[in-house]
This record gives structure tokens, sequence and C-alpha cells, in this order.
């Protein structure tokens, strides 16, 4: 049993605080104090013992010197291929550690967040949803991408970079620098033309990926005097000579993992014993979570994802012509994986809109609404109004019948296949817990 529980269930049992008066100890009585558990909190004792949740832990540690390479590289616009494009372009700390946008926008846009757009001629959106960056480079965190297409298990990388994939990679040197999928997962949108490279420039004349992530580093960063100083503390046991672009990986997930940690919420307050740290309502939300709404079915442990792929049935949107996205399918090429992609986290997940792997709900309303009758959410779904604006591309959406039951058909938990038949109450109270109880005010 996890001490986080431990000191809980203590407190809910032993119900009587004795509060000691010293004042004029000889005329007055000890005072006392009685705390009573509410019937909530004797409830939700059982459903953190079964799920064994315990607050989230503090991430492992990293040098102050190799976080702070990695937010200079995180900011610097010089990684990408027209110089135009920034990681924070697409993950910013004022939109939810994501951008804002159902699509993100790549190289060639301009405006950071919810305010980039398109330039014509110059950008191309993505075809997927910016993904939240919080609390990653975590034990059990093996693959990354909405298709988990980047994996790193047992110190091999599977991935389309051949020279660092499988047992014995050509490239061991850089595959030997990496220390979880999120050292590995930022240096693959710096060879996409669409996302960091670009088209018409000096690195998109490289031919292969491994040319492009070395000639970033060395005719981009290591022509930078304070770039060799910051590398050089960031990594002291290594030579100018010996760095490779796994060092630039290494920096920026140190970074993410530091400085995007959330484990401060009223959740994680809650777990260590402060009965008051969440409401009546995000308490009842969070019964709801574990048992009627089946949330924990994909949504478990303290990092609230099981790290696995499940079809929810999201309704596809995209840009017209319409293609279809089938998921990890495209990743593993098993027409079991259709329709099926990562469980992302929800901490924080009142800012991390928009929602799904391609951002089709704009509200944590409308996706337990959607998941409590996918039939009917697919069958009378429509792009939110304001989603056009974003892109001079003509979004459109998937009504085809055969392929959305094709969606349903691959949800793998029952419960949310048939529907859950939550109440219009029990809807915002689970939006309650999502949208508070799981919130770390640090990014407030």
């Amino acid at each position: 049993m996890k001490i986080q529980y431990v000191k809980l269930i203590l407190l809910i049992v032993s119900t009587t605080l004795i509060l000691c008066c010293t004042q004029q100890a000889d005329e007055e009585a000890a005072a006392a104090t009685t705390i009573t558990p509410s019937a909530l909190d004797l409830e939700l004792v059982g459903i953190i013992t079964t799920n064994s949740l315990a607050a989230l832990s503090e991430p492992a540690a990293e040098s102050a010197d190799l976080v702070l390479l990695g937010e200079t590289l995180f900011s610097d616009e010089g990684l990408s291929g027209p110089r135009n494009i920034s990681c924070m372009s697409c993950h910013s700390t004022a939109h939810g550690s994501g951008d804002g946008l159902p699509f993100s926008v790549g190289t060639g846009a301009t405006g950071l967040g919810s305010a980039r757009r398109q330039v014509a001629g110059e950008s191309i959106a993505t075809t997927r949803n910016s993904p939240a960056i919080y609390n990653l480079g975590r034990p059990g965190q093996n693959r990354a991408f909405w298709d988990g297409r980047v994996e790193f298990i047992n110190r091999v990388v599977t991935s389309s970079v051949t020279e660092i994939s499988g047992a014995n990679p050509a490239r061991a040197d850089i595959r030997n620098v990496f220390t979880n999928v999120y050292d590995i997962q930022p240096l693959f949108p710096l060879f996409s033309n669409v996302e960091m490279l670009g088209t018409d420039n000096d690195l998109a004349l490289h031919s292969g990926n491994i040319a492009v992530w070395q000639a970033i580093l060395s005719d981009r960063i290591l022509t930078d005097s304070d770039y060799v100083q910051l590398f050089a503390r960031a990594f002291p046991t290594v030579t100018t000579a010996q760095l490779n672009p796994a060092h630039i990986g290494r920096a920026l997930g140190a970074f993410m993992k530091i400085r995007f940690k959330a484990n401060n919420t009223p959740f994680d307050n809650y777990l260590n014993g402060s009965l008051s740290a969440m409401t009546d309502s995000q308490k009842r939300g969070m019964v709801l979570f574990y048992n009627k709404g089946q949330c924990v079915q994909c949504h478990s442990g303290n990092n609230f994802s099981d790290q696995n792929f499940h079809s929810v049935a999201a309704p596809q949107i995209g840009f017209a012509p319409f293609t279809d996205d089938t998921g990890r399918e495209v990743a593993t090429g098993a027409a079991a994986d259709r329709y099926k992609f990562k469980t992302p986290s929800l901490r924080n997940s009142a800012l991390t809109g928009p929602y799904m792997h391609n951002g089709a709900f704009d509200s944590l309303e409308a996706v337990v609404n959607h998941y409590n009758n996918v039939q009917n959410s697919l069958a009378t779904y429509t792009i939110p109004t304001s989603y056009q604006s974003f892109y001079q591309s003509t979004l459109t959406y998937d009504n085809n019948t055969t392929r959305n039951q094709a969606r349903i058909n691959q949800i793998d938990v029952g419960q949310v296949r048939n529907g859950l038949r939550l109440t219009a109450q029990e809807q915002t109270e689970i939006v309650d817990f999502l949208r508070n109880a799981l919130r770390d005010p640090a990014f407030d």
C-alpha cells in the first residue's frame, strides 16, 4: 500500500483531532475539534485502494545546466529550416503546452498558439492536434506521438530512422545518449517538411534524416560560441567533437520533463491527506470517473493514461479533400489497430483543448457528452464554428456511416460503446473533477 493513500486512510479512520489549549491550563479544559469525513470521503477510500492511487511524484532530477540548454533550444527558431518556427510555436506555456488549435500549423505560418495562422503558399496545417507535454519522461512512457510510431523499450529504438533503430543500430552513438522516448521525440519534427524543416532552405537540401539533424547541430548550433559553452556545461564529460544530434534531444527532453511537471493539483493534495483539497462536486466527479463513467479503463494511473492505444470513435475532421486517419494502424500496419490513438494524460486538461487526436471537440463538456453516447455524437457532429477561421484550407469531417461504425466497433470498453447513460448533473461533476481537481495552479 502506497504511503500517500495510507496518509489519507489514516486521516479518515482517525476522525478526531485534539487541539490542546495551554493558556491558563489550570482554569480551562483542553479544547477538541472533531473532523468528520463525509460519506464521499469514505467511498473514495475504496476507490483509492482499489486503483492504488497516489500523488504523482517529482520527476527524476536533471541538472540545471541541461535544463537551461533545453530551454534555449526549445525557443530557438534556428532549429527549423527557414528559421521561422520553434518547438514553442506549437507547445506554448500560455496554451496548455499545446497551441490551442485543432491542427497545428508548421513552418511558414505566423503567430503563436491560437493566434497562429497559415500564410498562403508558405505554410501547411498538420493532420493532428499538437499534444500536451505535461509530465513526460517518466517510467512506463515508452511510445511517442498519437500513433506511437517512435518507441524506446529496453533501450531499443523503433522508428522510421533506421540508423538509430533496432538492437544493433548503425548509429549506436546517437541511441546511447537517450534515456527515454521523450529524448527522441523532439528530434522528429525537425525533419518534417510540414512541421519545422520546410522545403526551400539549406537544411532541406540534405539527404536523409540523420544528415538534417547533423546539419542543425554543426551548421546552426555549434557555430554559436554561446551554445558551445551551454553544451559544455550541460554535458561536462563530452567534448564538442563528440556531440551528436541526440544531445539536442536529450536537452529538450530534460527541459520538458522539469518545466512541464504538473503534480501539485487538488487531487494530489487530497491523496496526501487534505480532505478539503477537493470540493464535494469534484469528489462526486471522481467517484463517477472511476465507477459509472468508466474513464479509468483508459485514463488509469496517477498520470491518467494507460499509455496504450484505443478507439473512442472520435469524429474525424480534416481538410478537403477528406483523407482518413487510421491512427495506430499507420505505425503498425495491423488492421486491429485501425482508429486507435494513444491515451492522453488528463492532468491540466482544462488547459489543453481542443481535444482528441484531431481537436474535434472544443470543450471538456463536449468530450464527456461524446463518451456518454458515441452513436449520437457521431451522427450529429458538426465542426465548431470557430475552427475554420484558423485556416485557409477548407475543413471537413467524415460522415461516412460505414467508417463511423468501424470506429465504434473498435471501441474496446463496452460501456463506452453502448453509452454511459450519465445524467446532465453527473456529466457536470465529471467535468468539474477534470477541469479543477486535476489542474496545477502553477500553470494558471
